[in-house]
């Protein structure tokens, strides 16, 4: 029996041994203090003396504490303090440290890279001022300071929190109360004593696990802190909404230059009253018409060029049952037919051979032909009928660029997360309206769409969780905005441009609005049907070849359905051609064509503390950890 009381004796003497090697392996803070004096000018100073055990996991090197700079207050609105470090010790001696920047505050490295800490106990303490911690009432002011922080990787075994009020504060008018455990928890675990040179000091009653922390709240009668005046918190709002003030002044020197550019060289010359024109003016092809009419070229220009020379019998359009398009050679016309344009196209497409089949291997051929045809018309029409400006749009390009080189400096990663998705739905908008184009409709819808989604799904999720987030993308989607309007209001007319604009829309009134008495004037058959082609090229080019169409409805009814007549443009053959609904031929033929030749010329692949506060509220916070 005494035998195994003696075994008992020495388990129980090995275990009380073995207690404090078992509490010391664990990695933890045995003790933080931290003393925060109030300052007079609303200033605060702060010491934290935060003792460790260190056993080589986490903290190798030292510790490091973060220190949280920017804040929400109770409306949302962005709140930046300041945070200046006084002094860093380890065991009563200074000690290496460094800072990095983190997205909302600063992380302070309490340490040296080289020197791996032996096992053992460790007492470190961070001296650092800060401004715009206090709460200014109507009949307080206050301190709500969450002291410990609640990001520490360590359980704190002993807090305590001592305050500091100015001189003078009489004692008995201070309120307190605290707030303990995780981030919202309204728990109340701690003990405060005021003491008699009105300073407060704060414990919490038991162990704060990782994570937790304390949070205190001392309130004080008024006129002992000097509030900031009008000038100090103007300058403090300017500095909390940096971003909105560099996008607000970014986006008014944008717009201010565009207006005075679009009033220095982007208004019309006034133009006369547009008269219906029985004909085209005098030596302007279909594709020229648009060209001057849309100040610019499209891949429709491109279309109608071909339209118009296959109306002039010089080449034939063939769409093939299988889906191919070949223009073949057709000599019943003759060069001297063609505009200067035209002649161009034609030598380009049909120069070496008799047929081209409009299809992306032979996209080489084709995009050159494009090329030569923009080219030729703008070397007959831009500067002497219009002017696209475009150098003028190089200065506001260069001021949104500013703008937003701005916006990343004073706050990236909003930038970032707003601009990306706008960056990348621009660059689907243009993709999809090229697909458009190509005449695969739907899936450019449901390609714009997807990405209209996705990115207006990120740009949500950014207003709701950046303090700018709101006015930062209405900047940013401002500026890409006004740099594409003034891309199309800077192209401006010259006065004899305008004067040609007039004669075209005049042109255009008559193609869409002829009177079918006058029509019905023409003698014959033939002769409705050769107006009804001759002009149809520049029906398509003016966008309103469905009205010139069913202006000749009749027409061409009786037409394809005469035994002897058994009409069919002669310089077309495909599907596109309906003896049944003879009106839609010239709308869904330049539809078809225009997709097929911009498809076929691209290259493949191309609130106080005092009321509802919570632990982990009000300023200072963070945590901290080992490295």
């Amino acid at each position: 029996m005494a035998h195994i009381w003696y075994r008992l004796f020495c388990v129980a003497t090995l275990a009380t041994l073995l207690t404090p090697t078992i509490t010391a392996a664990q990695e933890r803070i045995r003790s933080f203090d931290s003393r925060v004096q109030v300052h007079h000018s609303g200033e605060l100073t702060v010491t934290e003396t935060i003792t460790v055990i260190a056993q080589g996991k986490k903290i190798k090197r030292g510790i490091y504490r973060d220190f949280p700079t920017e804040y929400q207050d109770h409306e949302n609105r962005k709140h930046r303090v300041s945070f200046s470090l006084l002094g860093v010790t380890r065991n009563g001696n200074p000690e290496a440290h460094h800072i990095k920047e983190l997205a909302n505050g600063i992380r302070i490295y309490i340490g040296r890279k080289d020197k791996v800490l032996a096992k053992g106990l460790y007492t470190y303490a961070l001296t650092y001022r800060t401004d715009r911690q206090l709460g200014f009432f109507d009949d307080h002011d206050e301190l709500y300071w969450n002291a410990t922080g609640h990001d520490w990787a360590f359980p704190i075994d002993r807090t305590r929190v001592t305050v500091k009020l100015p001189e003078g504060v009489p004692a008995h008018l201070i309120q307190t109360t605290a707030y303990t455990g995780p981030a919202g928890s309204t728990d109340r675990a701690y003990e405060s004593q005021i003491m008699s040179d009105a300073s407060v000091q704060f414990s919490a009653t038991s162990t704060l696990p990782a994570g937790s922390g304390i949070t205190v709240v001392v309130g004080w009668p008024k006129g002992y802190v000097s509030e900031p005046e009008f000038s100090s918190e103007f300058g403090f709002f300017l500095k909390d909404n940096l971003v909105l003030l560099i996008g607000l002044t970014g986006s008014a020197l944008v717009l201010l230059y565009f207006l005075l550019a679009w009033h220095r060289v982007g208004r019309d010359p006034p133009g006369d009253t547009v008269i219906p024109r029985f004909k085209p003016p005098t030596g302007l092809s279909p594709a020229a018409a648009r060209y001057i009419l849309k100040m610019g070229f499209d891949g429709k220009v491109f279309s109608c060029a071909l339209i118009s020379m296959a109306v002039k019998k010089r080449i034939r359009i063939v769409e093939q049952p299988d889906g191919a398009t070949i223009i073949e050679r057709d000599d019943a016309g003759n060069d001297s037919m063609l505009s200067f344009g035209e002649k161009a196209l034609y030598h380009k497409l049909l120069g070496h051979s008799g047929q081209l089949e409009l299809d992306n291997a032979n996209h080489q051929q084709i995009g050159a032909a494009r090329d030569t045809l923009k080219s030729r018309l703008a070397d007959e029409y831009h500067s002497h009928y219009f002017f696209k400006n475009l150098k003028w749009l190089v200065p506001g390009i260069a001021l949104s660029i500013l703008t937003i080189v701005g916006l990343a400096i004073t706050d990236f990663e909003p930038v970032m997360f707003s601009g990306i998705p706008i960056l990348i739905t621009s660059v689907f908008a243009v993709v999809a309206t090229r697909i458009w184009r190509q005449g695969r409709r739907l899936f450019a819808i449901v390609f714009v769409g997807i990405a209209a989604t996705v990115s207006l799904g990120n740009l949500g999720v950014m207003m709701i969780t950046t303090e700018a987030g709101l006015a930062l993308t209405l900047t940013l989607a401002f500026l890409v905005g006004i740099n594409c309007l003034f891309y199309f209001l800077l192209k401006a007319p010259t006065r004899l441009g305008r004067t040609m604009m007039d004669e075209i829309e005049g042109f255009e009134k008559y193609l869409s609005t002829a009177e079918q008495n006058r029509l019905d004037t023409l003698a014959s058959l033939d002769e409705n049907l050769a107006l009804f082609e001759k002009y149809l090229p520049y029906a398509l080019a003016l966008d309103v070849a469905q009205a010139w169409s069913e202006k000749f409805s009749e027409t061409l009814a009786r037409a394809a359905h005469n035994p002897e007549q058994g009409y069919q443009p002669h310089w077309y053959q495909g599907s596109s051609w309906d003896a049944a609904n003879p009106v839609d031929f010239a709308e869904g033929l330049g539809k078809t064509l225009s997709s097929t030749v911009t498809a076929a010329g691209i290259s493949p692949g191309s609130s106080s503390g005092f009321s509802g506060g919570s632990s982990g509220g009000g300023g200072g916070g963070g945590g901290g950890g080992g490295w």
